[in-house]
């Protein structure tokens, strides 16, 4: 049986740049400690290797500290390493990665077009390719037929399985299926997905390890890949990372501003979060008109918490008779709208409603989803 980690989009040394500098430089630190961490949760459980799929580094040019630090800890691993650099850290003549002393252990891929390492003391052979710049086309993969049958064999790629036209090496099923690769470790698309099967070759991104803003919510990840004889089994390492994460609180109905924090103050109690977390809490909802939230007392309420923001998506709720006689545009509209919503139609009823919300949101200012 083969077992091994497939980590990727790293991302060390970013700025988190919506934190003050000293925040930010702690939660770079914790970042490096939650990659050290899953790497040991990794050897306890008696991986064989480690891969990475690009974009290590978020930079072109990262930190040397940063970056002897992370060569240090994969040279302290004493197991097989394969990088595969990304379009935010390529692989180009004279970078840090071209001058930087690799551990004798790792083994990286210098070139845009396929290659692959052999490892026979595991049995594997791991064929990859670098970004060389700032975007990539991904390379023709071999036929099933065209790899060895005593080897595993498999793809490590920096590579976008979501769109055709990426710049960012895009990577098709259909090619992936001609393949025969036992396993295709992905990175570049950060958000979880569910792992996949073209053909005989399991398909998965790692996700990100550590969150990085509001579109990285919730515990970052890493793929403990398990493959014996012809079963690929892929369990997901949890994170130690900060977070970022996202409330949303209803306020529907809400008459005064002091309501919406009573609100907002009982789901922050319910949802307990730690010190650590980044949060933006969403005020979700049709309040009444005269109810305008005090964003800037609501923000306080979260000044234990590394940071935290409030954006107020409520919509006011007017009744029909100030709509009947509003002279501005939300009155013109309803009353455009007015004939189509008492229809005997049920159907136009529905989609009268739904019009009138867009329309509503639209004229508040607020973006339509």
């Amino acid at each position: 049986m083969l077992r091994f980690l497939h980590v990727g989009d790293l991302h060390l040394g970013s700025s988190f740049s919506a934190f003050s500098p000293r925040a930010a430089a702690v939660r770079r630190a914790r970042a490096f400690e939650a990659l050290e961490a899953v790497i040991a949760d990794a050897l306890q459980r008696q991986v064989d290797l480690l891969l990475f799929a690009g974009d290590c580094f978020d930079s072109a040019t990262p930190d040397p500290d940063t970056a002897a630090r992370f060569f240090d800890l994969l040279a302290r691993v004493g197991l097989p390493v394969v990088i595969a650099p990304g379009n935010h850290d390529p692989y180009r003549a004279g970078s840090f990665w071209d001058t930087a002393d690799l551990p004798a252990n790792v083994c990286l891929f210098r070139e845009e077009s396929l290659a692959f390492f052999e490892l026979p003391e595991l049995g594997v052979n791991v064929y990859g390719y670098a970004f060389i710049g700032e975007t990539a086309k991904a390379p023709t993969l071999p036929r099933r037929a065209e790899l060895p049958t005593d080897r595993v064999n498999l793809l490590l790629a920096h590579a976008d399985l979501l769109s055709p036209l990426s710049p960012y090496a895009p990577i098709t099923s259909g090619a992936l299926a001609a393949s025969g690769f036992a396993y295709a470790a992905l990175g570049h698309v950060h958000k979880p997905m569910p792992v996949r099967r073209f053909g005989d070759t399991v398909v998965a991104y790692s996700g990100f390890l550590v969150g990085r803003g509001f579109d990285e919510c919730g515990a970052g990840q890493a793929n403990l890949v398990e493959i014996n004889g012809g079963r690929v089994n892929v369990t997901h390492l949890e994170s130690t990372a900060d977070r970022f994460e996202i409330l949303e609180v209803d306020c529907t109905g809400a008459d005064r501003g002091e309501e919406v924090r009573g609100r907002v103050a009982a789901a922050l109690n319910d949802a307990a979060y730690s010190s650590e977390v980044a949060l933006r809490v969403i005020l979700r909802g049709a309040v009444s008109a005269s109810c305008v939230p005090d964003v800037a007392a609501l923000s306080r309420l979260g000044t234990e918490l590394a940071l935290f923001e409030v954006r107020d998506e409520t919509l006011p709720l007017y009744d029909v008779a100030f709509l009947e006689k509003d002279l501005g545009l939300r009155g013109a509209f309803y009353r455009a709208m007015q004939p189509r919503l008492e229809s005997d139609d049920e159907d136009e009823r529905a989609v009268a409603a739904e019009a009138l919300r867009l329309g509503f949101t639209a004229l508040a200012g607020r973006d339509i989803l």
